[in-house]
């Protein structure tokens, strides 16, 4: 996971608290997040939301009344076919129109909008970061809720286009178009604006076939190109703060533009901008892509982390770096992080733990617990049992409940996520496997010393297996094979002192002195 091998930052946050409060001393707050409900949504979009949630728990904390209010552009036209995560080709029927609008193509919400984001707040209800309010682009233009920044954008157009050119760069064509206009079949695509009447606050449009009509503003047919809609949001719902895409936050990019025409145009103040980078997959070459379907859901990576742990990994780093989600070795480093910070005053833990209904992370290190789970047969009580006996009975008696929790983490893991390098499992029957007589006779003498040692810990097992093959003129190398032959079937395994020490004794030397005979 990226970052995790360097002191976490979550200093970030309480650094911008504290220039919130110095820019924006009074009033409420608002904390903005935005996203298209276009397809299955991932981690990636997760950053923002999650984020934004952060930074209105730390405002709170500080004694502001904040909230965060999720956007949901639902009114934006239908692009492209996703056929990669599903959706029939025959969908491109509806392109053009809202997405709130064009039928779910799993028949089971009301529109292809409402299906998406029933999905993403399914996971976002599960990780603990649901916004405090979400507000659906497409009531709000049907409502009218846009009407006064339509008129000031059309009224302004010339200065509109000015902004656009110097501060974007952009060179507009005649072809440009402030507004998309819904035609009677629904669609953004058949209607395209002419011109403007202030004084009746109509738009004459004209249609691919040559015909012309009028359209009222407040009839909520009328939407704001995207770069005008942004700002006209922070404008209408008095946005403080807001997260996005660092890709928004380039010279002359939207955040540039959007920022001169909520001044210039609408007459409010820009929100405090938080670029984030995105979240990739290990190994990725390409960032995740709903439309493409190459995604990580909030779903999938609550099958692998428990929650605590995914809003700290999104929020225990600043926002501008890069973030990787590393399923294997890297979760187990940053579970032993979280552990290791879960007692100190960092933001990120903090905010981790904030809301979390049932906490997840035991105080036994992930590695441990990964290898006790095994050694134990997969069995959660046996699991438990060993832990009690290596040296985490005070962790069992007052964690009990986390700790199993926590393997239910460790079985997904270990079934869809773990390197093969950590996975062990211990024979039931002695393997048939070839054994030179010094690895017989290093056996034997290992099985008669743990016949008079009880629970030895994992040094003094270490140190036992050492002395074995000694005395049995057994390389060590050669008896560590031994070992990990008769117990796992295998050549190699887990650290062997450590983990004879987890397994039941009397079985133990039975299995040892069995293969010596053999």
């Amino acid at each position: 996971m990226g970052g995790m091998t360097t002191t976490p930052t979550t200093d970030w946050l309480d650094a911008l608290v504290d220039q919130i409060q110095s820019e924006q001393p009074q009033g409420a707050l608002i904390v903005a997040s935005g996203h298209s409900p276009s397809g299955t949504y991932h981690i990636g979009t997760l950053r923002e939301i999650v984020t934004a949630n952060a930074i209105a728990w730390a405002l709170r904390r500080a004694g502001r009344d904040a909230r965060q209010v999720d956007f949901v552009d639902d009114f934006d036209g239908f692009r492209k076919v996703p056929t990669s995560i599903g959706v029939p080709e025959s969908w491109s029927q509806y392109l053009g129109q809202p997405l709130r609008v064009v039928p779910d193509p799993f028949d089971c919400h009301p529109s292809y909008g409402e299906h998406y984001l029933a999905q993403l707040h399914e996971g976002l209800e599960a990780i603990g970061a649901m916004p405090d309010e979400s507000v659906s682009g497409y009531d709000a233009y049907r409502e009218g809720a846009y009407v006064e920044q339509i008129v000031a954008t059309l009224d302004k157009l010339a200065e509109v286009r000015r902004i656009l050119t110097e501060v974007g760069g952009r060179q507009l064509d005649a072809q440009w178009s402030p507004v998309q206009i819904l035609s009677e079949n629904m669609s953004f695509r058949e209607w395209h604006f002419k011109a403007w009447n202030s004084e009746a606050r109509t738009i004459t449009w004209t249609g691919k076939d040559g015909s012309t009509g009028e359209v009222g503003i407040a009839d909520g047919r009328v939407k704001l190109d995207w770069r005008l809609d942004w700002p006209a949001r922070w404008a209408k719902y008095e946005v403080s703060i807001e997260p996005f895409g660092r890709d928004h936050a380039t010279k002359g990019g939207s955040y540039d533009t959007g920022k001169a025409l909520v001044r210039q145009i609408f007459g409010a103040r820009p929100p405090v901008p938080v670029p984030y980078e995105f979240i990739n997959l290990l190994g990725a070459t390409v960032k995740m892509s709903k439309s493409a379907g190459n995604v990580l859901t909030p779903q999938d990576a609550l099958g692998v982390m428990p929650a605590e742990l995914l809003r700290y990994f999104v929020v225990k780093n600043r926002p501008g770096r890069t973030l990787v989600f590393d399923s294997g070795p890297g979760l187990v480093r940053l579970i032993d992080e979280f552990s290791a910070e879960r007692d100190s005053a960092a933001a990120g833990v903090a905010y981790a733990r904030a809301v979390t209904r049932d906490e997840t992370i035991s105080s036994v290190p992930f590695g441990h617990l990964v290898q006790c789970y095994q050694a134990a047969g997969r069995d959660s009580a046996q699991t438990l049992a060993i832990l009690m006996r290596t040296g985490y009975e005070a962790a069992v008696a007052q964690e009990r409940p986390v700790i199993e929790r926590e393997l239910r983490f460790v079985a997904n893991w270990l079934e869809q996520y773990a390197p093969e390098s950590v996975k062990f499992s211990v024979q039931e029957e002695l393997p048939e496997v070839a054994l030179s007589d010094e690895q017989r006779e290093f056996l034997g003498k290992l099985a008669d010393t743990l016949a008079h040692e009880h629970r030895l810990n994992g040094q003094a097992m270490h140190d036992a297996i050492y002395a074995s093959a000694q005395a049995a003129k057994c390389a060590p190398a050669a008896a560590f094979v031994a070992l990990y032959r008769v117990i796992l079937g295998q050549d190699a395994g887990p650290k062997a002192g450590w983990f004879l020490a987890e397994l039941d004794h009397d079985w133990l030397v039975t299995r040892l002195k069995a293969a010596s005979l053999r």
